[in-house]
């Protein structure tokens, strides 16, 4: 059960192997593979959402490189997702605003560790589907890993999730508007949970891909 807007054109950066893009084709989303020359010269403005894969910054030296052209996709309107990566990716470095992922960066690891939703208001829990605790139920293996640490006011936390023992760890999705685009660090672990069907994280997943797009066409 899950709304998606009609015509979605994603390009998607592949890091270390997963099945995210297997996960969009799913949600009927036209999803094409970036390589170096789409990252270099390519017209990035014609996806509607741009997202890197797991660790793509670990094992991609043309993200690296073209980095800048992401950020100017970004701030020209764009939505661009940047999934769990480890400390190859430097926030300082690589996302529009300073942030920063530790070594010893934090990791939920029990995948029925309780939730707590900070933003409720925010659009991408409510359009096109509405988000609650229950998505977060049936997850599989963890929540999420590398969150970050700290980061500047300019990025809103949208979550906490914690193990038992834990503080809550707020670091694991972070949201910015830069420019007229959406910037995403989203370190919950859809390539744990989309292989395996979970119905949440597809619906979570449908409203990243929404930011700045019209309303939902009927669900799937």
């Amino acid at each position: 059960d899950v709304r998606i807007p009609a015509d979605l054109k994603v390009g998607y950066v592949m890091g270390v192997g997963d099945d995210v893009p297997a996960g969009l084709a799913q949600l009927g989303v036209d999803v094409q593979l970036l390589g170096p020359q789409d990252l270099a010269s390519g017209e990035l403005g014609r996806f509607n959402t741009i997202i890197t894969g797991t660790r793509a910054y670990a094992v991609r030296e043309d993200l690296k490189t073209y980095n800048r052209r992401l950020l100017d996709y970004v701030k020209t309107g764009g939505n661009l997702i940047v999934l769990y990566n480890t400390q190859e990716f430097v926030p300082a470095q690589y996302a529009p605003f300073p942030a920063e992922l530790s070594r010893d960066a934090e990791e939920v690891s029990e995948e029925d560790s309780p939730v707590d939703i900070l933003a409720p208001g925010e659009p991408v829990f409510n359009t096109p589907n509405t988000i609650t605790k229950a998505d977060f139920d049936h997850w599989v293996e963890q929540r999420g890993s590398k969150f970050w640490s700290t980061w500047a006011p300019e990025y809103t936390a949208m979550m906490a999730t914690w193990d038992r023992g834990q503080k809550p760890q707020k670091g694991g999705w972070l949201h910015a508007k830069y420019g007229s685009g959406h910037y995403t660090y989203f370190a919950y672990a859809f390539h744990r949970q989309l292989p395996y069907g979970v119905p949440g994280a597809y619906r979570l997943l449908a409203n990243l891909l929404s930011l700045n797009q019209p309303a939902a066409t009927a669900g799937r």
